[in-house]
């Protein structure tokens, strides 16, 4: 099975790249500017034509396609993975806006990255919807900031993308630069759309990827990374060595030409000129390194400098706020959710309690010897106290069910919550079932 993804994965990696704006039919030589998308119909793709208000619907197949920025939009779509990769909202709504902003024809997206990695299930979604973009180009900037790099899984997402840039004082590979302790590390609390800061204590610590579900095992992912930098004709072997310790990455020569190999292939009649990566640690590059060795392809001192480089200097930056937005709407979620789930834990005692109280004056009341009779002051009590509990149990069960269904949506909804729906699913059947039961009790 891990056999056939990674094939899967190359197949979909080498795919060729439909960066177009200048369509020439390939038979009657007319061309024409536009831009292709994701859209597809009857195995034909949806292209944007310059000065057509309608859309068409081609073969890309018929056209030589030929990148050269005309008949797009004069603007850049920005995104950012600026925190550790942990949210399955946040990946679902890059999945979705990556997509959108390609069809919307940019000269191309910028993804800027400053992350210290995360789920590895996670950032391979980011990756796949990165790679599926056949008609925009994307381009990375490791830009610094907090975490002065992209390491482990936001290495991976970098390589996905069509170009890397760095800055001068970042790096890339299999090591953070942050690390997180208790004694300097404020708890995040939110109340009333308030959010207090967190501090970080920065140090060098080696970071190891850690499979987040059974088949994310170390072969499958250091198979995916070196298939990510191969598609752009980066060294596979260098991103190897950035999640996989057994890898000794090396430099050589033959015959004139620069390679980069494992240890363990390295033939006589090669010349080593330098051991990137020894066996037993993972190969974090700074940002010279990294262009050295052809993982970047330029140093860059700021997003202005880099759009310069690209011909986009006076192109309008269009920011996308997907994933942030998402972010925000997940924590609300997940601070309702940590209000209701307390409730229903007290609703559940409190109907349990209740439950008790009325089976014991029920059997009070049937338990009253005939010496009582009806209208005495004792049964008359006991009666009206039945008729209390029962309306406050029946109460307390109404409203337990309802924060059941509301917490099962949540749970439903955001995955994220990592909430044990079966265990919710089973409160709310049981409350139903009590609250029939309790109904359907006759009056004594």
């Amino acid at each position: 099975m891990v056999k056939y993804l990674i094939s899967m994965l190359v197949v979909l990696l080498f795919l060729s790249n439909c960066f177009g704006d200048t369509f020439t039919h390939r038979q009657t030589g007319k061309s024409f500017n536009g831009y292709a998308t994701q859209i597809t119909r009857q195995n034909k793709t949806q292209v944007r034509i310059e000065y057509k208000k309608n859309p068409q619907y081609l073969d890309l197949g018929d056209y030589e396609i030929n990148y050269n920025h005309l008949g797009r939009k004069n603007k850049v779509f920005t995104f950012s993975i600026k925190e550790p990769i942990d949210l399955i909202c946040e990946a679902e709504a890059f999945e979705d806006a990556i997509l959108l902003a390609a069809d919307h024809g940019p000269l191309f997206i910028l993804i800027e990255i400053d992350t210290p990695g995360g789920r590895i299930d996670l950032a391979k979604r980011i990756c796949g919807a990165i790679i599926q973009i056949d008609n925009c180009r994307i381009v990375a900037f490791v830009n610094g900031g907090k975490f002065d790099g992209a390491y482990s899984t936001g290495a991976a997402i970098a390589l996905a993308c069509d170009e890397l840039y760095m800055a001068d004082n970042t790096t890339i590979g299999g090591a953070t630069l942050v690390s997180y302790t208790p004694s300097d590390t404020t708890t995040v609390r939110r109340r009333r759309g308030r959010t207090s800061r967190i501090t970080y204590r920065r140090a060098i610590v080696e970071r190891s990827i850690v499979p987040s579900r059974p088949d994310d095992d170390a072969s499958t992912l250091t198979a995916y990374i070196g298939a990510l930098a191969e598609r752009n004709n980066r060294p596979g072997i260098i991103a190897k060595a950035m999640v996989d310790k057994s890898i000794e990455a090396l430099e050589v020569t033959e015959e004139g030409e620069t390679l980069f190999v494992e240890g363990q292939n390295k033939k006589a009649a090669q010349t080593l000129v330098r051991t990137w990566s020894e066996r037993g640690s993972l190969l974090t590059l700074t940002a010279a390194e990294a262009v050295q060795c052809n993982v970047a392809d330029k140093i860059v001192s700021s997003q202005r400098e880099l759009l310069a480089a690209l011909d986009a200097a006076k192109a309008g930056l269009v920011r996308n706020n997907d994933c942030e937005k998402a972010k925000r709407q997940f924590w609300r979620v997940k601070q309702n959710f940590n209000e209701i789930s307390p409730a229903i834990t007290h609703l559940k005692d409190r109907s349990e309690e209740l439950h008790r109280e009325l089976n014991w004056v029920e059997s009070q009341i049937r338990g009253r010897g005939p010496w009582y009779g009806y209208g005495s002051y004792r049964y008359e009590r006991d009666v009206i106290e039945r008729q209390r509990l029962s309306n406050e149990l029946l109460f307390t069960l109404d409203r337990l069910i309802l924060n059941c269904q509301r917490a099962i949506q949540m749970a439903n909804e955001y995955l994220d919550l990592n909430a044990d729906i079966d265990s919710l699913v089973g409160d709310m059947n049981s409350a139903i079932a009590k609250f029939e039961e309790v109904r359907r009790r006759s009056p004594m």
